[in-house]
């Protein structure tokens, strides 16, 4: 809205301003939720909780993601390739970061080295066998790169995958561990153990393999 004594800026910073809020407090419920998903231990209530994070997920995601609909209600496909953009230059601004600071010659026992980055996430190898000082090292530096964006962007530690298999782009699987007692589960990401395309045989072969390779270490059984 243009007024005659030029209101259009201030009617600019309130909408900025709602948006945060809105993604704030959309991201907010969702990792409200994701706490109480993973102490939760009725099957009923854990599918709702579920269900519940993956809704608000799709909602934060919406914010953006409608801007890069050509046909709809808000096409605007400069805001969608400009917050995907900004993504990539995020993680690539992390592995920067992340790859000058923790060194050996800053006083620590191994290079790091960020072997994975899509979309939100970064993955690093910090060097040290020790799951309690890998998730030391995790906090330490989600903190360190959380001071380099502006609020409300802000890095979390989230787990620890060891041991750990990367095949290739969207594809990997290890144990999935938040504390260092025992691993919380066996995750993985697009391989045929979650993908609905192939028989019921094939996901049973991929899955004992992992099962032995990631659980028992038994390389030689999961070859056979």
């Amino acid at each position: 809205i243009v007024t005659p004594n030029g209101d259009m800026f201030a009617t600019t910073k309130v909408r900025k301003g709602l948006l945060t809020v809105v993604l704030e407090e959309l991201l907010g419920a969702r990792k409200r939720a994701k706490k109480e998903l993973a102490v939760e231990t009725d099957p009923f209530k854990k599918a709702v909780l579920n269900g519940r994070q993956l809704a608000l997920k799709v909602s934060a995601n919406s914010v953006y993601g409608l801007t890069g609909a050509t046909v709809g209600k808000l096409p605007c496909l400069a805001v969608a390739s400009s917050t995907t953009a900004y993504g990539r230059q995020m993680i690539e601004k992390t592995k920067a970061e992340v790859e000058s600071r923790y060194t050996i010659a800053n006083g620590y026992t191994h290079d790091a080295q960020v072997i994975y980055g899509d979309t939100d996430s970064v993955m690093v190898k910090f060097g040290p066998n020790d799951l309690a000082k890998c998730m030391e090292l995790g906090n330490e530096a989600a903190i360190h790169v959380s001071d380099k964006f502006i609020k409300p962007i802000k890095l979390e530690f989230e787990k620890v995958y060891f041991p750990y298999l990367l095949i290739n782009k969207k594809r990997y699987a290890g144990l999935y561990w938040t504390n260092t007692e025992k691993y919380d589960k066996m995750d993985t990401k697009g391989i045929e153990t979650v993908r609905r395309d192939n028989c019921r045989l094939v996901q049973t072969v991929i899955e004992t393999s992992l099962r032995m390779l990631l659980i028992d270490r038994d390389v030689q059984g999961a070859q056979e």
